[in-house]
């Protein structure tokens, strides 16, 4: 399990190398964020929903040791409805719709925030498939590269004045911008093991406010296993997470406490029956440099469901 991780983590240092540390405000990443991770293996056609949540821990000293003013909580919590679809054999359209609920926590106080959050689109083209053969292949390949856009449908306005808000961009519910996304994803196949890995890199813009987040690298880099039981169709997953964000603009000026960079060790599995499937997926930090270490993520958590057809 060790070696495996270790594989994993080399992986993920080898493509995105060329990324150098630096993450959000002082407050919490969650404005804007998206999640692809791996996706249902049987069917090509799936809707389902998916829930998700994640925390920060704000306001940190440079040891990363809490300083005694402003220490601050943020959960984020998310429910979402999520969709593949193949208009065409080498065409998939994928779909999130997300809804969120945003929580600050200081010194006994909560501020909350809750409604629709920004929605994402993405096509992707298949360039290379061998699972459809008609002469079996001992290693199966899929590659798909393809682009999307992220539509600014989450609320992202504040008063700086109303002591009841958090006055933070990164607390919104959305970013108020319309950014783009370039993604690509490939899985290998040897009989029942496979490997399956993913990036994409979100082109932000400048929203109404002249707030412009840092664009985002992130990446997952995924072993599964499948194994058939019955009815049931078991794959557990074992991987890591990565993401770069870089430094956020105000007004044409750098954010000094944002950007930074995040790595995750990733556990889960799925279970397929007929045409639903389940899912579950825990997120570890293993490395962290966000905010200039102010803000320190904490373990994240997701399940998903399906219905593949």
């Amino acid at each position: 399990m060790k070696n495996l991780i270790t594989v994993l983590l080399l992986i993920n240092s080898f493509l995105f190398i060329s990324y150098s540390s630096q993450a959000c405000d002082l407050c919490g990443c969650g404005a804007g964020s998206y999640y692809l991770g791996v996706m249902p293996q049987f069917q090509k056609n799936f809707m389902g929903v998916r829930y998700r949540q994640a925390s920060f821990d704000s306001h940190l000293g440079g040891t990363g040791n809490y300083s005694d003013l402003f220490r601050t909580q943020e959960r984020f919590y998310a429910t979402e409805i999520w969709a593949r679809y193949y208009p065409t054999p080498k065409l998939q359209l994928l779909a999130f719709l997300p809804y969120q609920w945003n929580f600050q926590d200081e010194r006994g106080n909560t501020k909350s925030l809750h409604g629709m959050a920004d929605a994402s689109l993405i096509a992707q083209y298949e360039i290379l498939n061998t699972t459809t053969d008609t002469i079996s292949q001992i290693f199966e390949h899929n590659f798909l590269i393809g682009g999307g856009i992220k539509l600014p449908t989450g609320k992202s306005n504040f008063d700086e004045e109303d002591v009841l808000q958090v006055a933070n961009p990164n607390f919104q519910l959305g970013t108020g911008s319309t950014d783009f996304l370039l993604t690509t994803q490939y899985t290998l196949r040897y009989r029942n093991v496979g490997f399956t890995a993913d990036a994409s890199y979100k082109i932000n813009t400048k929203n109404n406010e002249n707030y412009r987040f840092g664009n985002r690298f992130s990446s997952n880099a995924t072993l599964f296993y499948v194994k058939q039981i019955g009815k049931f169709g078991f794959m557990p997953t074992l991987g890591t997470y990565y993401e770069y964000n870089q430094k956020d603009q105000r007004e044409n000026t750098i954010v000094f406490d944002t950007g930074g960079n995040l790595l995750n060790a990733v556990f889960g599995t799925q279970i397929y029956t007929g045409r639903f499937m389940v899912g579950i997926n825990y997120q570890k930090p293993i490395s962290q440099n966000l905010a200039n270490k102010k803000i320190k993520s904490r373990d994240r958590f997701m399940i998903q469901t399906a219905f593949l057809f």
